[in-house]
């Protein structure tokens, strides 16, 4: 099933991506042949004018997110924890949040950020999921977590069984969303009047200067600039209060926006943003087949001297690289992964084998996968070793 309107203004879409077919890109399994023998879906996602990406072809949630278990915690790495510690310090420190004050978060996945708001502060707070592996993982934490899809049905039932809120949180969930009108929806019923919702998405802007293509896959639905998060804002009576561009998950956008009950106006985009922003799209699309090239031929190099070639870190984005180069378990020997929740398990599509970290110590070659963090795996894995790597960012700046 297809579906070729904008996710925000609902126009016709301008132009489309097409990166081929690729299964859900979080479903880490315990075979090899069964991750060969996954289900793979056109790739796509076409460009707006109102500066946005929206997921053409429609899977269900229930294939994305609970037929597997869902395999990426936030409290995997000193990166995330970090991430959501600090931010849940500004949120009990801005807001001045007290004993009577409560906060919901959508897409809790482990309990994490919740877990710090509970340190840092005696506000209430509940989690919203729909991976019961994962709410499973927060109530370890002692953070009571609702195991269910948030949208506007499921809303009104959150609200009957446990109030409103003061705040709503929601870290790289926004962007999972077929329908962002919704999820606002959902949003303004379990709020309070005058209630504040926090999302955090990554930037289209950011995605497009970093050629970070593999930030695209099934899971994620929607691909947001501040232009587009504005309209959808407005569209449903949100009222931006701020915004910030954050380092997070390859460049994010953090936006505060505050429940209002008046009409507010779109200011319409003029025709000089529009062809900006086809330009900005279709020098991107034409970068994505560079890196392709760049990655295979570092590839064919390494194997040609014989040499041992893995991936270091099993990041979902990765297997969007993976796939979309037609890279499998004949070209790395594995990935090297230090999460209990990926080791010796196989990636999605391709086959390759995952591994310890700390045992699987001699190769010759690396591709960095999650490379918006390229410097600090370079510095544990390779640098003392001197050996030959790759990854997105470092063609990316060959390429400038």
């Amino acid at each position: 099933m297809k579906d070729k309107k904008c996710g925000i203004c609902e126009k016709k879409i301008i132009k489309i991506l097409d990166l081929g077919l690729h299964p859900c890109a979080d479903t880490f399994v315990k075979s090899q042949n069964t991750s060969l023998k996954l289900k793979r879906y056109p790739l796509q996602v076409g460009f707006c004018f109102c500066n946005h990406l929206t997921a053409i072809n429609k899977i269900s949630p229930k294939e994305r997110y609970t037929k597997f278990d869902y395999s990426y915690t936030s409290d995997n790495s000193p990166v995330s924890k970090n991430h959501f510690y600090e931010i849940a310090k500004i949120i009990i420190r801005k807001f001045r949040f007290k004993k009577i004050n409560s906060i919901i978060e959508i897409g809790s996945n482990d309990g994490t950020f919740l877990k710090y708001v509970k340190q840092l502060s005696k506000v209430k707070v509940l989690g919203v999921d729909p991976s019961k592996f994962m709410c499973n993982l927060a109530n370890q934490k002692n953070v009571k977590t609702y195991n269910n899809f948030f949208n506007f049905k499921n809303s009104k039932k959150i609200k009957n069984k446990y109030g409103k809120f003061d705040l709503l949180y929601a870290a790289n969930v926004f962007n999972h969303i077929d329908n962002p009108n919704d999820f606002l929806k959902g949003c303004s019923v379990v709020l309070k009047d005058k209630g504040v919702i926090v999302l955090e998405v990554p930037d289209l802007d950011s995605l497009f200067k970093s050629c970070g293509f593999d930030t695209i896959y099934h899971e994620h639905r929607q691909y947001f600039s501040i232009n587009s998060l504005k309209k959808i804002l407005i569209k449903n009576n949100y009222k931006l209060l701020s915004y910030e561009k954050i380092d997070y998950m390859s460049g994010s956008l953090r936006i505060f926006a505050q429940k209002i009950n008046f009409f507010m106006k779109l200011r319409p985009d003029s025709i000089i943003q529009k062809k900006r922003r086809l330009k900005r799209f279709l020098k991107f699309k034409k970068k994505i087949y560079i890196v392709k090239k760049e990655i295979l031929e570092f590839i064919d190099k390494n194997k040609r001297k014989g040499k041992t070639i893995i991936g270091i870190a099993a990041a979902t984005k990765g297997n969007t690289l993976l796939n979309f180069c037609g890279i499998n378990y004949n070209d790395l020997t594995c990935i090297i992964e230090n999460s209990k929740h990926k080791i010796n398990k196989f990636a999605p599509g391709s086959g390759i084998p995952i591994k310890d970290e700390k045992v699987f110590r001699k190769y010759d070659a690396a591709i960095i996968l999650p490379w918006n963090i390229t410097k600090h795996l370079y510095k544990k894995f390779l640098h003392k070793k001197k050996i030959s790597y790759t990854s997105i960012s470092k063609i990316v700046k060959k390429i400038h």
